[in-house]
């Protein structure tokens, strides 16, 4: 595994909002929830291996073209300007198939967008293009899809995943109860979009885990928390201060 190892002094760490030991992921592209398939542990001996890779991101104020990084070492951002786009829109429509969100017709949410154009993409908005990739899996190595399944929301308030189109289609919700129809179905070697919602700000921690039948290594799982902050965004003067501290140290 590639990893980017983010050190900051300590007087920097204390200004973070997000968890000390996290770098805040504001802005770019990068999967949040990618899956690779490694012997880290043990040589010879492969496991699904979740973490967070970078293509394109700014974390900690600094553009990473090409990185990986541990779940716990994101804290990824979801700003303000993604409920203000709502609250222009006339907040959750009306229609019974948006009630996975958790909120009522006419409130408003925060996302991060499923796409990364247009006036409520992630570009316009400011806000992380987040996505969910499998791509370092070899297709032909699996026989059968690659699962991520809901299996904990802790935070302030709801959490779901969801596809725009005619009328939205929820793989995820915690506002429902979480069961096992919460779960992502995704090809090995593929790379999907969705709309991250979350109802309150604060900080979430989304629990999955990942699984797939590997051709040859048989049944294969792994599970993992990933981090999200819903507001206040750091401000500029903060990021100066990460950069000027922020010591970047790649290895594999």
């Amino acid at each position: 595994m590639k990893l980017l190892t983010t050190t900051l002094s300590t007087g920097v760490l204390a200004l973070l909002p997000s968890a000390a030991s996290a770098a805040l992921f504001t802005s770019g592209h990068a999967d949040v929830i990618a899956v690779g398939y490694v012997d880290e542990d043990t040589p010879g001996v492969f496991e699904l291996e979740p973490h967070v890779h970078s293509e394109g991101a700014i974390i900690d104020g600094v553009f990473v073209a090409d990185a990986e990084f541990e779940p716990g070492e994101i804290t990824t951002l979801v700003p303000q300007s993604t409920f203000d786009f709502w609250t222009g829109a006339g907040g959750r429509p009306a229609a019974s198939t948006w009630d996975p969100i958790g909120v009522a017709a006419g409130e408003s949410f925060w996302f991060l967008p499923q796409s990364n154009s247009g006036p409520g993409g992630a570009a316009t908005l400011g806000a992380p293009f987040a996505g969910i990739g499998t791509e370092e899996l070899t297709a032909a190595d699996w026989s059968t899809p690659i699962t991520i399944t809901l299996d904990s929301v802790t935070g302030p308030g709801n959490f779901s995943m969801y596809l725009d189109g005619i009328s939205p289609f929820f793989a995820m919700s915690s506002a429902n109860g979480i069961d096992g129809s919460d779960v992502i179905s995704i090809a090995a070697g593929e790379h999907e979009h969705y709309n991250w919602a979350f109802t309150a700000p604060g900080i979430y921690d989304v629990g999955v885990t990942i699984a797939g039948t590997h051709v040859t290594d048989g049944p294969k799982q792994a599970s993992a928390t990933y981090q999200f902050q819903v507001v206040p965004e750091p401000s500029t003067a903060l990021f100066g201060l990460i950069s000027a501290g922020l010591l970047l140290r790649r290895r594999r």
